[in-house]
């Protein structure tokens, strides 16, 4: 299919998704999908019920990784607002030549349900967007991925990064570590990403090598999906039907070596000024695949964490 060529919608959705019903109609079961997804993301736990009851392990950090301008910090702020119930943009985001964001920083996120708005079970970690001046070197990325860099340090990718640097953390606990790496892809430059950003597209492989060193999982978030899917554009809840989606996705995957199935295409809110349901529901599916992710990589961890993060009981 060209890119020129006007989207085509697929009879059935090319991936299964929970209860995907058009969310814009008012019926008690389009309105339970998205509340669905809401509940299950606040009532997360690491490893949940694989876990003995006086065993909680805190909290797990997803690293956000991306090139400028591919919608990082802006994958934040929609899942951000999706809890807010409104548009909730915390972290600084927004097209310009270099990366808005200059802290490696690591976002909480409050429950929308509770009255004492206590932080979820995650936190959405966030740093600057690489470009061809400031690629991340293997030994900063080895630093973040075994957390030990502090929070809002302000972290230049290609910087030098010295233990004796204040808040340094020597000896990080599992509980400090990133537990899932999501690349953030915009869609639009998909079929040209290894012409246009050379030298991006082989420092994203050369994390990938660090990465799988230490064993942690990637997943790729295809943002920026209304721009490539003129049905997506109409209706969000278009986009697993859409066959222009459906291969970004295969070509994402090849390029950079992720089953498709850890691929997920989303919508940012960047235009809007209100929640749209369907761009929620794309939000928290994403989610929801992130924390599976996560789950899966600590429960090669289990030993340790009943080890050393049980409750004693005074």
């Amino acid at each position: 299919m060209s890119e020129n060529e006007k989207d085509v919608l697929r009879e059935t959705p090319w991936r299964t998704t929970v209860n995907w019903n058009n969310p814009f109609e008012t019926s008690v079961e389009s309105q339970y999908s998205l509340e669905e997804l809401k509940d299950d993301c606040e009532n997360y736990e690491p490893l949940g019920e694989l876990l003995p009851g006086d065993v909680h392990f805190p909290k797990v950090n997803i690293l956000l990784l991306g090139r400028v301008g591919s919608g990082k910090s802006s994958v934040f702020n929609t899942i951000n607002s999706c809890f807010r119930g409104k548009i909730f943009n915390v972290a600084r985001s927004g097209s310009t030549k270099h990366s808005l964001t200059t802290k490696f920083t690591k976002y909480p996120i409050l429950s929308g349900r509770s009255t004492l708005r206590l932080p979820m079970k995650f936190r959405i970690c966030d740093m600057r967007g690489l470009e061809d001046d400031h690629l991340m070197s293997k030994e900063n990325m080895r630093f973040i991925l075994e957390g030990n860099i502090p929070d809002r340090y302000p972290l230049d990718p290609c910087g030098h990064i010295s233990s004796d640097m204040p808040g340094f953390k020597k000896n990080p606990g599992l509980d400090d570590k990133i537990h899932c790496v999501a690349i953030v892809q915009d869609a639009t430059i998909v079929d040209a990403m290894a012409d246009l950003n050379p030298e991006v597209t082989k420092n994203k492989k050369e994390m990938q090598t660090v990465m799988n060193s230490l064993d942690i999982p990637q997943v790729v978030i295809l943002t920026k999906i209304d721009s490539i899917s003129d049905v997506t554009e109409d209706d969000p809840a278009n986009a697993f039907r859409s066959q222009k989606v459906e291969r970004c996705v295969g070509k994402v995957s090849e390029i950079l070596g992720i089953n498709r199935n850890m691929v997920f295409p989303m919508m940012n809110y960047e235009a809007e000024d209100q929640l749209n349901p369907s761009i929620d529901i794309m939000s928290l599916l994403t989610l929801k695949g992130l924390l599976n992710t996560c789950d899966a990589h600590l429960f090669h961890h289990y030993d340790e964490i009943v080890e050393r993060y049980t409750v004693t009981q005074s």
